[in-house]
């Protein structure tokens, strides 16, 4: 029996979650459809699923969609935690993952629900900040950006006490067993070997991270393009801006 009905994976853009999310999509008595808070974003924009096809061409997602309430198709505001448990009812399920990372501070329902376990994924700052740099950002504001989001996200985290785990996203790359059996831990899950082969099934998650790292192949590795794409200035401000927020101050050292 797991400990949780739903977890929620907290944490910025990239920070690793679509990997914990493949990995965990993996166990039995797990059903992980990505970033459930932007379905209604999704739809509108026509992002496909993970597997590839358009929401309305993948089974998977044709049949949820048609036991999806109207209104929360349109906005995220109107998914409560009756259309996630029926999801997780529905698909037969011990446990529900969302991806959705900022779901708790956006529906404040969700950080009072009393079934649900907290999983912040950390991440080097400089790889998340050469991420949305990367997508057209503009380093001054996505360091604001980034600053307010990490301090609500381990705000979050303590405030949930023995319901929440932080993992890194560098531990996880580097020691994938080691690491996904602490989170099986956490979650009341039996370990399975095949949570380390998520490439061996097709996941068909929603507003997830499309990168090619995972794509059919289950070699768990690094990314860590950031090293060669930020200026020694880049890495100076994001230096003096972040080193200090809490989940950095002993876990990274920005100044290699």
């Amino acid at each position: 029996m797991t400990r949780f009905s739903r977890v929620f994976v907290i944490g910025h853009s990239h920070c690793g979650s679509t990997l914990l999310g493949r990995m965990l999509d993996m166990h039995p008595a797990v059903i992980c459809c990505g970033e459930l808070l932007w379905l209604d974003d999704a739809i509108s924009s026509r992002l496909p699923c993970l597997c590839g096809r358009d929401l309305e061409e993948c089974g998977f997602w044709r049949l949820l969609l048609n036991a999806w309430p109207a209104a929360a198709r349109v906005d995220y505001r109107r998914t409560g935690l009756a259309e996630l448990e029926g999801l997780r009812r529905g698909a037969g399920r011990e446990l529900l993952l969302d991806l959705s990372k900022s779901r708790v501070w956006r529906h404040p329902i969700f950080r009072r629900d009393p079934a649900a376990g907290y999983v912040f994924v950390l991440r080097d700052p400089r790889a998340l900040i050469a991420s949305r740099l990367r997508e057209g950002g503009r380093l001054r504001h996505e360091l604001v950006r980034h600053a307010k989001w990490q301090e609500r996200f381990a705000k979050t985290i303590e405030r949930a006490g023995a319901r929440g785990l932080a993992i890194r996203y560098e531990e996880l790359a580097d020691n994938p067993e080691k690491e996904i059996r602490r989170v099986c831990g956490f979650l009341g899950l039996d370990y399975d070997p095949a949570l380390l082969k998520p490439a061996q099934r097709e996941h068909h998650f929603v507003h997830s991270s499309s990168s090619p790292y995972l794509r059919g192949s289950s070699e768990i590795r690094r990314d860590e393009r950031w090293r060669s794409e930020l200026s020694a200035d880049d890495l100076a401000l994001i230096r003096k801006r972040l080193c200090n927020l809490p989940g950095y101050r002993g876990s990274y050292d920005l100044s290699s």
